[in-house]
């Protein structure tokens, strides 16, 4: 926590007082929505929140033995939208095999409730202690960027209202999230290896499937996968192959004894949203097995919800992700590796960004955002060993 506060601070101190609220705001809500705030971790504690794994019968379920830990907070009531997207209806209808796994991917779009919850299954070994399950959720609308033939673009964008513990309302919170790009029969894959380090490897087997990458909320790399949507009444599913990938915040903030995941992927889109099912190895190395986890995000459609500010929000600044998606886009095609420092001047990159986002938010000079976001990006990389 201490470490956390230092990062708004020195984020704070680069602005004038004009600015504090603005950029404060923002870093709460960036904080709150990477699960860091002190609701969510302070309390967790490894000696009494995690448990033999020889000490009960049933896994997935023990909440009567177990606190989860995660988000805390609760937000307002929301209305579920049971009209399934104009999209989906064509997935239905459609006949062309490749149409309708493009129709699948569009149908991702929409304003969603989203759940997240992760619950670790088994250790290595004899008297592994399972870690707490984590809970959290969080209000957003998923947009299409980009929309070709062979390639989709989809951003998400959260914009949340707490309620506080005297039942108000605060926010709304709104935060660029998660990215996932879709590309059609893609012959290289970008791969995880372990501490910050990724490169670029040939995809020989190709034929039929789509690649998902995934990129931070900064638009720097996370993962990417590749498999094969399969086509259904009621329901189009997509299963990844095997995929490295690095430890999510939830877990690397509380965690030091594992450093990558190596996991399954099942994305099911149905009428009333989607899930995405994750099936995680945890491993300290690349051939050095932890224990296991499940993991399911939830995306249920809902309506008449004000998403107002995130739609407003990206008004403001897509220009300027679109700069921030080009420079990294053209680093990883001409180097095909990529190696990360951790932090520059002690923050970490999300900081970075998100303070250039809030400069051309003002300034609305692109030009001036390009030299920034290739110099800050430029610190950020490192000679590969």
């Amino acid at each position: 926590m201490k470490k956390i506060m230092f990062y708004v601070l020195t984020t704070l101190i680069l602005f004038n007082i004009t600015e504090l609220k603005k950029i404060f705001v923002i870093l709460f809500s960036s904080l709150l929505l990477t699960n860091n705030l002190s609701a969510n971790n302070d309390s967790y504690n490894s000696n009494t929140k995690r448990i033999n794994q020889n000490s009960f019968d049933w896994v997935i379920d023990r909440i009567h033995i177990q606190p989860s830990r995660g988000g805390t907070t609760l937000g307002i009531e929301v209305e579920y939208d049971k009209n399934s997207s104009t999209y989906f209806q064509e997935l239905m209808l459609s006949e062309n095999k490749k149409e309708k796994d493009r129709l699948a991917i569009l149908s991702l779009q929409g304003e969603y409730k989203v759940s997240f919850e992760f619950t670790e299954l088994y250790g290595a070994e004899t008297n592994y202690k399972l870690d707490s399950p984590y809970k959290s959720w969080g209000t957003e609308i998923v947009i299409a960027l980009e929309n070709t033939e062979d390639f989709i673009s989809l951003q998400h964008i959260m914009a949340m209202y707490i309620k506080n513990k005297n039942g108000d309302v605060e926010g709304p919170y709104v935060q660029k999230h998660w990215r996932q790009d879709w590309k059609y029969e893609d012959k290289e894959i970008l791969n995880y290896k372990s501490d910050k380090n990724w490169d670029v490897i040939l995809n020989q087997d190709n034929s039929g499937t789509w690649s998902q990458t995934v990129y931070q909320v900064d638009d720097t790399p996370r993962y990417e996968s590749f498999g094969k949507w399969k086509h259904q009444k009621g329901a189009s599913q997509w299963i990844s192959e095997k995929t490295p990938r690095p430890l999510p915040r939830r877990e690397f903030s509380v965690r030091s004894d594992y450093e990558l995941l190596n996991g399954v992927n099942k994305i099911t889109v149905m009428s009333w949203g989607w899930v995405m099912e994750e099936l995680n190895d945890k491993l300290a190395s690349q051939n050095i097995f932890i224990g296991s986890e499940f993991g399911i995000a939830r995306y249920q459609k809902i309506r008449d919800f004000n998403f107002k500010p995130a739609y407003q929000y990206w008004d403001d600044t897509g220009e300027y992700w679109k700069t921030v998606r080009s420079e990294w886009s053209n680093y990883i095609q001409i180097n095909k590796k990529i190696c990360m420092n951790n932090y520059i001047d002690n923050q970490p990159s999300y900081s970075h960004y998100f303070k250039l986002a809030e400069e051309y938010k003002k300034s609305k000079d692109i030009n001036d955002s390009k030299r920034k976001v290739a110099y800050i990006t430029k610190k950020f990389l490192k000679k590969c060993n």
